[in-house]
């Protein structure tokens, strides 16, 4: 069984917690996680990396910060 990580979806970005091994930066759950990358999510499934934060209030901050608000 694979595990995929914890993720975080803001709008059009994800927050993804990452971990360095030897093999190289895998997923990690959220207590293991030494960095949180965000990235962009196209609309063809893709995503792209736009940035990387030591922790996640600054990963969620830099997601909140380039999200514009909608009205409902």
């Amino acid at each position: 069984m694979s595990f995929k990580g914890f993720k975080v979806i803001v709008g059009r970005l994800q927050i993804r917690a990452m971990r360095q091994l030897p093999s190289g930066i895998v997923p990690a759950c959220q207590s293991d996680a030494e960095t949180y990358h965000v990235y962009r999510r196209n609309a063809d499934g893709s995503t792209q990396l736009q940035h990387t934060d030591v922790d996640f209030d600054s990963a969620f901050t830099y997601c909140a910060g380039l999200q514009r608000p909608t009205r409902h």
